[in-house]
């Protein structure tokens, strides 16, 4: 802990010490800002998710034509524009859609842990970032590159495969090799330590759900070791690219969705398929000392989080349940007291029949509610575990959990799925569980945060 953090903790007449059962080590998310398919911030999600409304949207993409895919989970318009519009100009030519989405989730996250937040040095600001395997040099930016060559009239132009390149990279004027972050797998790491003055340690995760739970392990590690006093944690990324949207739907992982039908229907027995997304969510996390120290409000603490080979590779459900079983018991949470477990539901046949069996495995008729955002917002990719852990605040303080949207016939196991309406209970915990397309599986563990 810095010397300047903890004074000002006694400037502000915070004790919490003083509290026995306070753990000044603990993380704390005390800021959170998200860019999703619902709309602006944690709120927008929680409300959808109540009203089991999803957010999918027939796809439509400028430069994607195919009758191949039906829904998607876009960023609505307007705000996409906001995202945009939140980045510096002269840093733009730096960024791609969703590191736009990425730093206006930071820039509300840090909003949200108070102004305090901003005295922290920004040597002492860590950044670690999860983001998907996207990247704006794809076929699309080709194709956009191309038919502006085929639109300007300039003499510079034409068949200018140099310029074309150099358009694809987002520079036509002239080749910035500074343009080529665009192209790489931490441009999000890289645009929003400059756009958000970040100096101090940090580190970026690629790939999927998988990415972010790294991401969230090496935060707390970092702020446990005394690497950085405040970690900025974001998840970011999108599937809107045609090599990644043919892939899956040649591997069979997305719903046919005719528009007469709800397109994602996790645990359903009429289930075929996942609905893809986009979207960016930043978490700012801290030490409870520090936060405390600072007059911050802590809106959940992180217990932990696990990552191993899942069903993909030959890694069983049972295997998967003994993993989150023990994530619980090194926290001191047993099934049977967790307040709700929050399922990844993909919608697929075999991810849905896999998971289901890891429950079945973890849970045992426990009587533990399980519910899935997953129809409302879609698969997040490297963004997924960060909107759930985003939305425990709201699962504590309503005390209720919402259902899954569209599950008529859940599985006939035993599993408390939640259908039909909220279900009221108190909520001290939360366990969410997540599978990536790339082999690995996870679980996050999350619970009500102590308050001094």
């Amino acid at each position: 802990m810095s010397t300047d953090i903890a004074s000002r903790g006694d400037d502000a007449g915070l004790a919490p010490a003083s509290d026995p059962s306070f753990d000044p080590d603990a993380v704390v998310v005390t800021g959170i800002g998200a860019v999703l398919p619902t709309g602006r911030g944690p709120e927008a999600l929680w409300t959808a998710w109540r009203e089991a409304r999803p957010a999918l949207t027939p796809y439509q993409d400028p430069y994607v034509r195919t009758k191949k895919i039906t829904h998607f989970g876009h960023v609505p318009a307007d705000l996409q524009q906001l995202s945009r519009d939140s980045v510096p100009h002269k840093l733009r030519k730096f960024g791609t859609g969703f590191t736009f989405d990425a730093v206006l989730a930071a820039e509300d996250a840090m909003r949200q842990a108070g102004e305090s937040w901003q005295a922290i040095p920004e040597e002492r600001r860590g950044l670690y970032v999860a983001q998907d395997d996207s990247t704006e040099l794809s076929v699309a930016a080709f194709h956009k590159a191309l038919d502006r060559a085929r639109t300007d009239t300039s003499p510079q132009v034409g068949a200018d495969l140099t310029r074309v390149v150099a358009e694809a990279f987002g520079n036509a004027a002239t080749f910035n090799p500074f343009t080529v972050i665009r192209a790489l797998n931490n441009n999000t790491l890289a645009l929003v330590s400059i756009a958000q003055r970040f100096r101090g340690d940090c580190a970026a995760f690629v790939q999927d759900a998988g990415a972010a739970l790294g991401a969230l392990q090496r935060a707390a590690f970092s702020l446990r070791q005394g690497d950085c006093d405040t970690a900025l944690v974001v998840g970011a990324g999108s599937y809107n690219e045609p090599l990644k949207l043919a892939a899956q739907y040649r591997a069979g992982n997305l719903t046919a969705g005719d528009h007469d039908a709800a397109p994602l229907r996790s645990f359903d027995a009429g289930r075929d398929g996942t609905v893809l997304a986009e979207g960016a969510v930043a978490l700012v996390l801290e030490r409870a000392g520090d936060a405390a120290a600072r007059g911050a409000r802590p809106l959940v603490e992180v217990l932990g989080a696990a990552l191993r080979p899942a069903v993909d590779s030959g890694v069983g459900p049972a295997a998967l349940a003994e993993s989150a079983r023990g994530l619980m018991a090194a926290h001191g949470v047993m099934p049977d007291s967790l307040g709700a477990v929050l399922a990844d539901g993909k919608g697929t046949v075999h991810h849905d029949a896999a998971e289901a069996e890891l429950l079945r495995a973890l849970l045992k008729d426990s009587g533990v509610p399980v519910s899935s955002v997953r129809p409302v917002v879609g698969t997040l990719g490297a963004a997924g575990p960060l909107a759930e852990l985003a939305l425990a605040p709201s699962l504590f303080a309503a005390g209720e959990l919402p259902p899954i949207a569209h599950l008529a016939t859940p599985p006939d196991d035993g599993t408390d799925f939640v259908t039909g309406t909220a279900r009221k209970r108190r909520i001290d915990s939360v366990l969410s569980l997540h599978s990536s397309f790339n082999g690995f599986a996870g679980a996050l563990l999350a619970k009500r945060p102590h308050l001094v």
